[in-house]
């Protein structure tokens, strides 16, 4: 089989979905899969750090040029990305016309003129990370009328969906799609573990960005003000590197940095202003690279991995609340209980890559049995999900083919 893997990606933003598409596609190829991955960029800088030297790459920019003011008026700045993009769908076009893949797997984005066609004229299936209707109240009005204007057209293109949570797959079911449900995993191999050191002060720390209203980096920062006993790591590529009493900011760091600084950390800190989007389930790739390394968990939604009440998990509300005596005194006594522990071999198998792939990749071959007759020729070769893997806490869907399309 071959698969057209077509992503929107920028370095600044996009260095944790940079690694989730190489742990994925590596293991694509290694069931079979022939894999080429097509990336469209926002910026006019060629290199996709961490991917752009990986085999099967192609990057779409066909104006690397910048438009003037576009430093300094962010609208500028937005419309030379718009139009960047827009330009590269038309060479995308023709050169898939030309590659004729088995199936064309598309990252939901902001509609471009061309890309509902070029998605209709193949087999497409379009992965969906959030409630994009809630998510793009918080971008700017620009955006969120050209957004709105062209979704339905995208959404009618692609022939199914795979999303992340139940609860997505859910808001979408109205399109009658063929729908699978899989969480974000990881290679667990890739993150290494926490080492505890008993006599240094708790760390805890929080990787996202700050440009993002629902990663509740301001409650980090309220909870960093109220709990000065510990120390906060903060790895936000829109925050300056810099420190502030218990606060540590890296400034964005790469997979290579992020794993020398892992071990130093006792508690991780997930997504805490969820409530923001009005969802509850998530499945941040953040905190799968924190359940990797071993790290307890202080997050404020569902996540779709874990099991409920689990002692290693801190769940604060989400809704709006406040730092009362009693709120903090929970937080205080949690890390005091979990700093020197790392979280067992079962909650970690839980967000293992191997068998979140292979539900994907079993929904691969089943559209194309749907939908092609030459599906014989695109097999996938099967693969073993260890023995001991436990299933997660909430079991990916089973995906429905008999939706209409």
């Amino acid at each position: 089989m071959h698969v057209v893997y077509i992503i929107t990606l920028d370095n600044q933003h996009d260095s944790g979905k940079i690694y989730k598409i190489r742990d994925r596609v590596a293991f694509w190829r290694k069931a079979g899969l022939q894999v080429s991955i097509w990336v469209l960029v926002r910026d006019h800088e060629y290199q996709i750090q961490g991917l752009s030297g990986c085999e099967g790459v192609q990057i779409f920019n066909e104006w690397p040029y910048p438009l003037p003011m576009a430093n300094k008026w962010a609208w500028v700045k937005k419309a030379e990305r718009f139009l960047r993009q827009a330009i590269s769908v038309q060479r995308m076009k023709k050169e898939l016309a030309t590659l004729h893949p088995d199936l064309v797997y598309y990252t939901q984005h902001i509609w471009l003129p061309g890309l509902a066609r070029l998605l209709r004229q193949h087999l497409s299936i379009m992965e969906i990370n959030t409630i994009d209707t809630e998510e793009v109240k918080f971008t700017p009005i620009f955006r969120r009328w050209i957004y709105r204007a062209g979704r339905r057209q995208l959404l009618r293109a692609v022939k199914g969906f795979v999303c992340v949570t139940p609860e997505i797959a859910r808001a979408f079911r109205k399109y009658n799609k063929p729908c699978c449900v899989v969480t974000n995993g990881i290679d667990l191999k890739r993150i290494p573990l926490k080492q505890p050191h008993p006599a240094r002060k708790p760390q805890l720390i929080f990787v996202g960005s700050a440009s993002i209203p629902s990663q509740g980096i301001d409650l980090v920062w309220q909870m960093a003000e109220r709990l000065p006993q510990y120390f906060f790591h903060l790895v936000c590529p829109d925050i300056a590197p810099g420190r502030r009493k218990n606060i540590l900011s890296h400034g964005q760091l790469n997979d290579a940095q992020l794993a020398k600084l892992y071990p130093q950390i006792d508690v991780g800190i997930g997504t805490l202003g969820l409530y923001r989007k009005h969802m509850h389930q998530a499945c941040p790739l953040k905190v799968r690279e924190y359940i990797a390394a071993g790290l307890p968990l202080i997050i404020a939604y569902d996540d779709t991995d874990l099991p409920p009440e689990d002692p290693h998990v801190f769940k604060l509300p989400n809704r709006p609340f406040h730092w009362d005596t009693e709120l903090l005194s929970q937080i205080t006594r949690f890390v005091e209980e979990n700093h020197l522990r790392r979280l067992p071999y079962r909650i970690r198998m839980r967000v293992d890559i191997a068998r979140k792939e292979e539900i994907r990749l079993q929904f691969f071959q089943e559209m194309l049995q749907a939908n092609s007759s030459h599906s014989a020729e695109c097999s996938i070769t099967p693969t073993q999900t260890t023995a001991e893997a436990p299933v997660g806490a909430t079991e990916p869907n089973r995906f429905d083919l008999t939706a209409q399309t």
